[in-house]
């Protein structure tokens, strides 16, 4: 019987109703996830390092980056990953390779219609990305965003076929040659990247996502076919998905105000030097989603394909197990951030001193936030995702409100507090759509309750400690830690459990 654990296989107990095939490929796409993505996380950060010595108006030329990444994601790429990840699990191995090549003819043609907008008033670019460079500059790179959504797809259908390892693998190779390249460049050619940012910020990342792109191709091309096997690449689209495109296009469309509309206002509002210490602050706040991506980033493939067999029952112990690692992840990175905001700052260089409370705040309003954004991948699971929309709706609504209200006063603050107060809210609320939506039990508030009441004390000592908290650090985070594990009922055993989920086979033998 499936419910047996596979002994080859080391897995919580409440995995135990989970199919053994598909055990074993969520337990390895955990491990490699995290792994891979720990191994990456210094590259990530010392990139953005690099690029803020290199001066603010390189690291904001960087964030505008960021921007182009989600226009093209939330836009010209209709539905997204969600839309990869939720049908190719239901498909059999004929009919996937039609399923990516049909879906990418109907993103192509959406793409025409955004491009043809684009070509008509290239001048309303620069609400986007700012008067540097010119229209001309950015029109060429939204040409070429096809090279983005071919890398994003390949990436997404190897997730959505539980190829985490592969997945991983290619995302992670981005943040790790960008860190070698830039960091070449600043050891050895570093009145060029002072001279030329713009143009190496971009060739790099256009050259890496080509080169990505292609590795992945490939490997999904040689999963999907055999001599058994050679699909045609026929035009087809599986039932239910223009309803399922359409409502997540709807929800990308949003999301990316929430996630984008930050840095647009602090560029228009500011400048590119401000925008830069704004990305400098996201930088080091960020790293608590990017954390939690870590540990969560298999969790809507394995959602899609246990809900594509039917099976609630073992979805609602994958999401619950997937929580109880989050909030422990999302406790270490947010309590630990906050008490080393000092020393980060200083990473930066002298320029950034002052951000020491902006820094504080914003660890911490997105940590409280960070555990609500899961209700999005509960949504999406079971293709409810369109109820995000009208929270995420009101969440930009609300950002603006609030940084129109506190940017005359307080700046780089005001646009922290504006955005992490609207992020927690909305994220919170999120959460409780979909707890509500989905048929399975989910319920985290006692978690949460626990992780929030120990952030709050962690912020309110790091920011009456400030500048002194050197030799205190290690000691309060491991206070912090422990109060939030007595709180929140963690035990010996299950924590054993949990670290059985993400050690080599070698270590849990």
């Amino acid at each position: 019987m499936d419910s047996v654990a596979d002994p080859s296989v080391a897995v919580p107990r409440t995995m135990a109703s989970v199919p053994r095939d598909l055990r074993t490929r969520i337990v390895s796409g955990m491990r490699w996830t995290v792994w891979l993505s720990v191994l990456a996380v210094p590259f990530s950060f010392g990139t953005n390092a690099i690029l803020a010595r290199t001066g603010p108006e390189a690291i904001g030329t960087y964030g505008l980056l960021a921007v182009y990444i989600g226009l093209v994601a939330a836009f010209f790429y209709l539905g997204g990953d969600p839309v990869i990840i939720k049908f190719i699990p239901e498909l059999g191995p004929e009919k996937r390779l039609s399923f990516l090549f049909s879906y990418f003819l109907v993103v192509g043609a959406t793409l025409c219609l955004w491009l043809a907008v684009v070509l008509k008033w290239p001048d309303k670019l620069h609400y986007l990305f700012g008067d540097k460079g010119g229209p001309s500059f950015y029109v060429l790179a939204l040409c070429l965003s096809p090279i983005y959504i071919l890398f994003s797809m390949a990436v997404a259908a190897l997730k959505g076929l539980l190829e985490i390892r592969w997945a991983q693998s290619l995302m992670r190779a981005m943040n790790i040659g960008s860190f070698c390249i830039y960091g070449m460049l600043f050891l050895f050619a570093r009145a060029s990247l002072v001279a030329h940012y713009k143009v190496w910020i971009w060739g790099i990342y256009l050259a890496l996502t080509t080169i990505l792109m292609g590795l992945g191709a490939c490997r999904l091309v040689s999963i999907t076919t055999s001599h058994r096997n050679r699909p045609r690449l026929d035009f087809y689209l599986p039932r239910g998905f223009w309803k399922y495109a359409l409502a997540t296009q709807q929800l990308s469309a949003v999301g990316f105000f929430i996630n984008r509309l930050d840095y647009i206002l602090v560029l228009n509002f500011g400048s590119l030097e401000t925008l830069g210490k704004y990305v400098a602050i996201s930088t080091i706040a960020t790293l608590i989603p990017l954390a939690n991506t870590f540990f969560l980033d298999t969790l809507l493939p394995s959602l899609t394909n246990l809900v594509a067999l039917h099976n609630l029952p073992a979805a609602s112990e994958v999401f619950s197990l997937y929580m109880r690692v989050l909030f422990l992840v999302n406790t270490m990175t947010t309590c630990g951030l906050m008490l080393l905001a000092s020393m980060l700052t200083k990473m930066f260089g002298p320029k950034y001193s002052s951000l020491e409370v902006p820094i504080i705040a914003a660890v911490l309003l997105t940590g409280l936030a960070s555990p609500g954004a899961v209700g999005s991948t509960l949504l999406s699971s079971i293709g409810k995702q369109q109820r995000g929309v009208f929270v995420g709706t009101g969440q930009v609504i609300l950002y603006c409100l609030l940084f129109y209200l506190m940017w005359p006063h307080l700046h780089l603050l005001g646009a922290v507090i504006a955005s992490g107060v609207a992020t927690c809210l909305s994220y919170l609320a999120l959460l409780t759509v979909a707890e509500r939506s989905v048929p399975m039990r989910v319920s985290v508030a006692k978690d949460y309750l626990a992780f929030a009441l120990v952030a709050i004390g962690t912020a309110s000592t790091s920011l009456v400690l400030k500048g002194s908290l050197n030799a205190l650090v290690a000691p309060l985070w491991m206070t912090a830690m422990v109060v939030f594990m007595l709180l929140a009922g963690y035990r010996a055993a299950e924590c054993r459990e949990l670290a059985r989920c993400f050690l080599p086979e070698w270590a849990t033998s």
